[in-house]
């Protein structure tokens, strides 16, 4: 409200004082920082100028030395200003994914050992584990902290063809998790050959990003692939399958050492911003009167500023003061 930080900012406290572990804690300070601001600033200003310039053709017409802009003019500006959001946008999943934890779904026939694994990697007997088929019937999560990430563990009902009422809607869950997941760790069983049930898992989850996992390691009767990832969630042997999500995820870490987008509200309000200026240039392309695309080039400068806390027109009036003489 004074003016001593923008709302990116107030917003990194919050989650200096909500974060649950380091990661989300050093994605916070580069926020508190002004790391946002440094990212947003530059595009807000390039989008003022664009914007500023088609303004005082619009509103200062009788100004006969103020150039006269154009859509030849105006195009690579327009994509340019395009290409450094695409940019953000990019980077920006790794700075999610640092700041709220891959959301990670494991799936598997029943008693396959997926309750074993959330426990496992848990360190508490969080999921009840029995020799009985379908004793999850509902989502079980918590959060585990590896050396550079954290992962939001989701265990599922186990997949398969049932009459039980309560343990389809289970299923039901199960599927909706998995269309929602960062990352599903497919859980097979290496103390057999693999089912149809397997294989019907396989192709469901072919075109996702996923791991897929051999449990029962210390009863291997299977015929598993050379590069398979083998553990035993009952004796809390899975180190390799958290080698290979830190492999997975290690080229998302630089977010925790320099600024970039991680709050969801922030993304959004850039995909908007994207949307408009998209509209903005179809305009454009499209050959229709340069003013016309200033309504969409206003929208998205409306959601930059949005980022950062601020609202009105001040600084695009400054910039037409600022910058030509006018009104004299």
């Amino acid at each position: 409200m004074n003016g001593r930080i923008d709302l990116t900012q107030a917003e990194a406290i919050n989650d200096l004082i909500s974060g649950k572990d380091q990661g989300v804690t050093k994605v916070a300070m580069q926020a508190l920082r002004g790391g946002v601001r440094k990212l947003i600033e530059p595009l807000k200003e390039d989008l003022i100028q664009i914007i500023g310039q088609i303004e005082v053709n619009i509103d200062y017409p009788e100004y006969y030395d103020v150039a006269t802009v154009t859509e030849e003019e105006l195009l690579p500006k327009t994509k340019e200003w395009l290409t450094k959001i695409n940019e953000l946008l990019s980077k920006s999943q790794s700075g999610k994914l640092m700041r709220e934890g891959i959301k990670t779904v494991i799936l598997g026939k029943p008693n396959v050992g997926k309750s074993s694994l959330l426990n496992a990697l848990l360190e508490e007997d969080k999921a009840i584990v029995t020799d009985i088929e379908g004793t999850t019937r509902d989502l079980v999560e918590g959060y585990v902290r590896l050396p550079s990430i954290t992962l939001h563990l989701i265990d599922t009902a186990g997949i398969r063809e049932t009459e039980d009422v309560v343990e389809k809607i289970g299923i039901d869950k199960s599927k909706q998790a998995m269309n929602e997941a960062d990352l599903i760790i497919v859980l097979l069983d290496a103390s057999r050959e693999l089912s149809n049930e397997d294989y019907e898992l396989l192709e469901l989850t072919k075109d996702k990003v996923r791991l897929v996992v051999y449990n029962k390691s210390d009863d291997v009767k299977a015929e598993l692939p050379s590069d398979a990832i083998m553990i035993s969630a009952r004796q809390n042997e899975i180190e390799p399958l958290i080698d290979a999500i830190e492999a997975m995820y290690e080229k998302h870490s630089f977010a925790l050492n320099e600024p970039t987008l991680a709050n969801e509200r922030h993304i959004a309000l850039l995909k908007q911003a994207k949307e408009y200026m998209m509209k903005a240039i179809e305009t454009l392309e499209m050959g229709l009167e340069v003013d016309l695309a200033t309504i969409d080039m206003q929208s998205a400068y409306d959601c930059i500023i949005d980022i950062l806390g601020e609202k009105g027109k001040k600084d695009l009036l400054d910039e037409l003061f600022s910058r030509f003489c006018l009104g004299k």
